[in-house]
């Protein structure tokens, strides 16, 4: 006959042979380096491509995700890992759609971002891009940058648009900056943003604004909230702050959005470098 204390030891051991077993398959379901899958990306064989085909390194994975970024593919995953995607500096393409798991992290790595504009991800005369990433979250590292060996700035972005058009950021979470959660600025060659959707996303802590947009036409931001801003002035929610007589902020909805604990306004409009009979046309609801 089964003794209860045998009962609590037998109970013991399913137990910890289900949590070891659970542990192990999550571990097996993650990918991994593919080589043959990576060579179909590249001969374009393949239009999704995950980024843990070329690698992952829980110290230092840029290499791995821009090679999958650069690699073509139309559509490309940042897989949960159950560790961060450590990263320097990424830079993004056109004709790109890169998702972000439910639960993936992508975080900047200590020590670096020593350039003023240092950003975790930036897309500089671009089109045709979506960052997709509900339940994930990028993160920098605001109090470092904040002291030596940093030379003091507000420019390191977690997501740095320039000059960008037909761009939707949708889920993310980003947080803890070295400059604003999403900065909307001017290009190279494409002065002005074009066509820019920012939906379902959190910016909380950041360390000048959880948004800044410079110049944009046809500017969607909704569903959102903004939250713990707070470095250097103006510590807002949202800005909208072109710097040159030639920008442009118009067409811009501002609709369903959240604004606490920030410590200066929920939404700044700071409009004096434009010229006196640009064309501003702004909506907000339920803000």
């Amino acid at each position: 006959m089964t003794t209860r204390r045998g009962r609590v030891r037998m109970s013991a051991l399913v137990l910890v042979f289900f949590v070891v077993s659970s542990i192990a398959g999550l571990a097996a379901d993650r990918p991994g380096p593919n080589p043959k899958a990576v060579e179909e990306v590249l001969a374009g064989q393949r239009s999704e491509a995950n980024a843990a085909w070329w690698g992952f390194d829980p110290e230092d994975s840029t290499e791995y995700l821009q090679a999958a970024i650069n690699s073509g593919a139309s559509r490309v995953i940042i897989p949960n890992m159950g560790q961060d995607w450590i990263v320097r500096p990424i830079f993004l393409r056109s004709n790109l759609e890169l998702v972000l798991e439910d639960g993936t992290v992508v975080t900047a790595k200590k020590g670096e971002y020593h350039g003023k504009r240092d950003s975790v991800f930036t897309a500089q005369d671009v089109e045709n891009l979506i960052i997709r990433g509900y339940g994930a979250t990028i993160r920098m590292h605001k109090e470092d940058y904040a002291a030596p060996p940093y030379e003091k700035a507000e420019w390191r972005m977690g997501i740095n648009i320039r000059g960008a058009k037909n761009v939707e950021i949708l889920g993310l979470t980003i947080r803890d900056t070295g400059g604003d959660g999403i900065y909307l600025g001017r290009g190279t060659w494409r002065l002005h943003n074009e066509n820019i959707v920012i939906r379902d996303v959190i910016a909380d802590n950041n360390y000048r604004q959880g948004i800044s947009v410079i110049t944009v036409k046809d500017l969607l931001i909704e569903n959102s909230v903004f939250k713990n801003t707070g470095g250097t002035n103006p510590m807002a929610g949202i800005d909208f702050e072109p710097n040159h007589r030639d920008e442009i902020l118009q067409n811009i909805v501002v609709r369903n959005c959240v604004f606490e604990n920030n410590k200066g306004p929920g939404i700044v409009l700071a409009l004096a470098n434009l010229d006196r009979w640009a064309k501003v046309s702004f909506f907000f609801e339920n803000v």
